[in-house]
């Protein structure tokens, strides 16, 4: 039992660090194995199956907020100006979530902004522009306004919804796109995994 402990911490260690290849040593033993494929050890006379297995989602976790995304996605992270960091997780279409954390001003007033500035093209273009807000609770219990925009032209309908919330000199601003509603189920899927898990510290 003690040695089968040892297995399994050690494969718990290698999926936290996600590494891509394994090696497992038990006393002067080494097996190289992959994810999704079952091995067989024998453990005191006792045939043990295993597999490892990467999780369905993974969480992003900041020192100021935290969510949950698929583990298909990569969260791309730049620094905007000093004091402003954001992170984007799209999908090939360009739907997905961005957010931006403000290390010396409180973004709560800046919501009206940010929808300006990702509506003008379309609007100038010839989308109309649909109001849908809303409130919403986190996971960690603050309740948001969301401004919720629905641009559509002919067939097209574009989705934006912008959020913030923040102390004293800091805070954090959320938006999520879905460029097209019609082909977006997955662009959806990574907006509500997110909103369903954010956390705010």
């Amino acid at each position: 039992m003690r040695n089968l402990l040892l297995v399994i911490s050690i494969l718990t260690s290698f999926i936290a660090n996600g590494q891509e290849e394994y090696v497992i040593q038990l006393n002067d033993t080494i097996f190289e194995v992959a994810l999704d494929k079952e091995y067989k050890i024998s453990i005191n006379g006792e045939a043990i199956n295993f597999t490892i297995n990467a999780k369905d989602t993974l969480l992003f976790n900041d020192d100021f907020y935290s969510f949950q995304y698929f583990k298909e996605y990569k969260v791309s992270k730049i620094v905007i100006e000093e004091g402003i960091e954001q992170i984007i997780l799209m999908t090939a279409e360009g739907s997905g979530i961005l957010i931006q954390k403000y290390l010396n001003i409180n973004p709560t007033m800046l919501n009206e902004i940010m929808i300006s500035e990702v509506t003008k093209e379309s609007l100038n273009y010839g989308f109309k522009m649909e109001r849908k807000d809303y409130k919403r609770e986190l996971k960690s219990g603050q309740k948001l306004n969301v401004d919720r925009v629905i641009l559509t032209y002919k067939d097209e309908t574009n989705i934006y919804e912008v959020a913030s919330i923040g102390n004293k000199d800091e805070g954090i601003l959320i938006m999520t796109m879905i460029m097209d509603e019609k082909i977006s189920q997955q662009g959806r899927k990574i907006i509500d995994l997110m909103w369903g898990s954010l956390k705010y510290k």
